[in-house]
């Protein structure tokens, strides 16, 4: 009896998936580098492509999840299972923007395009949750995102060095992201997935990541990105603290300020090669010190909130119609304001439940990787009201979220069977011949 139940134990020890890279993990994850870098939105804003990359998109994650489901059932149902709740808060998002199509305001431009957008992203995010079966090896992963992270910096320095290459906006750089805001998002988003956060620690490769993010960040001018980026930081530092005592602080404490110093200077030295830094009384003189010569937008986007509070507040339960953000010159730039004014109080709370779901999710597992990217989505939340269609961001949701819930079923299942083992070793002889 005690070899059958050594057996159990390291049955369920081998279902843990070994962390190594394997060559359809780098296949897929250098395919799915392509829309995590948003290389496939570049592309068709520059006309290369000539159809819209999100349905071959889906096409190919569920193809790719019925042959999972087909080779490993088991696996497929307990990642399923442990992503019921950010799954039925996605899905309620979709049916309530559905719905809102029936409302006068709503916006029917583009072929039902605005109000079709929630459905096919719920359709990319639920079709990428079952490759956390694939990418629970970290090896897998994080090739994917050092793939993807190293082509959106290098495009973004390109933008930084040959402006209007990729951005629509001369004055900054964006690269893949096409969007300054959004091509730095991109970067704190990927480097969410480059850091170890089972053994967090200050090592030079740590380090390498943060500079690299850093970089793409600062040649965007990006404020949001900034405030991101110093949002994951503290969190990492936080766990980095926690784990190897108050040495480490020490030295973040000083990594901070050499950065910090030596992005002045760069951005000082970066005037005499880097086009989007000559401009006088642009951004880049945030970025180089001079505050004062800074214009912002701050007022104007306090106007727009506030007129957006006040349509919410005219029609607070029903809202006003699905793609109303999309009808203007200018959306509410606040993604709760954009779930609330189009899809009422109903809407916005699928909204705060699929982020709570997947912070959730990332607690009960001990993830810090999942509750981080939950928090980065609610902070990323403040600055757009296009969130959901960022198509690499449902990607980095539904793999994450897969690859915790597939690491929380391992351990359950090894608990489990750990737990019999003793309650044997600790039975009087008789319950043993019971047993047996």
């Amino acid at each position: 009896m005690a070899q059958t139940l050594h057996n159990s134990v390291r049955s369920a020890t081998n279902r843990k998936i070994p962390d190594r890279l394997s060559a359809t993990g780098l296949l897929l994850g250098a395919y799915l580098a392509l829309f995590l870098c948003q290389f496939d939105l570049c592309m068709l804003r520059q006309e290369r492509i000539r159809f819209a990359p999100a349905y071959p998109l889906v096409g190919s994650l569920a193809a790719m999840g019925i042959a999972l489901w087909y080779l490993v059932p088991g696996q497929i149902a307990r990642v399923l299972k442990g992503t019921s709740g950010p799954i039925s808060s996605f899905c309620l998002i979709a049916l309530f923007a559905l719905a809102g199509a029936a409302l006068p305001e709503a916006n029917f431009n583009d072929g039902w395009k605005y109000i079709l957008y929630p459905s096919m992203d719920f359709l990319v995010f639920a079709t990428s949750i079952p490759l956390g079966v694939i990418f629970v090896s970290r090896s897998n992963w994080k090739a994917s995102c050092v793939i993807a992270m190293v082509a959106l910096v290098g495009s973004i320095l390109v933008d930084a060095r040959y402006p209007g290459t990729f951005s629509i906006l001369d004055a900054r750089a964006a690269g893949f992201g096409v969007n300054p805001n959004t091509g730095a998002s991109l970067c704190v988003m990927l480097l969410i997935g480059l850091l170890d956060w089972n053994r967090p620690r200050l090592s030079p490769l740590t380090c390498g990541w943060f500079l690299l993010a850093f970089i793409g960040v600062f040649m965007t001018l990006s404020r949001s990105g900034t405030l991101l980026l110093g949002v994951v930081g503290m969190i990492y530092m936080r766990l980095c603290v926690r784990r190897n005592s108050m040495g480490t602080l020490v030295i973040l404490g000083g990594l901070v300020f050499s950065v910090g110093g030596y992005a002045l200077m760069a951005a000082d030295a970066a005037k005499q090669i880097l086009p989007l830094f000559e401009a006088s009384g642009s951004r880049a003189n945030l970025f180089s010190g001079q505050f004062d010569a800074m214009e912002t937008s701050e007022d104007s986007r306090v106007l727009l909130a506030m007129d957006y509070i006040k349509m919410g507040l005219e029609r607070p339960l029903l809202g006003w119609g699905t793609g109303l953000n999309y009808a203007g010159e200018d959306g509410a730039h606040n993604m709760f304001l954009a779930r609330w004014v189009e899809n009422g109080i109903p809407g916005l709370l699928a909204y705060l439940l699929l982020i709570g779901t997947l912070f959730h999710l990332g607690y009960r597992s001990r993830s810090w990787e999942c509750m981080t990217l939950a928090i980065f989505v609610a902070a990323q939340s403040f600055f757009t009201h296009n969130l959901l269609e960022d198509k690499s961001l449902l990607i980095m949701m539904g793999i994450t979220a897969g690859r915790t819930a597939l690491g929380a079923a391992n351990s359950a299942v090894l608990q489990s069977a750990v737990l019999r083992t003793r309650s044997i070793s600790y039975s009087s002889p008789v319950s043993i011949a019971r047993v047996g």
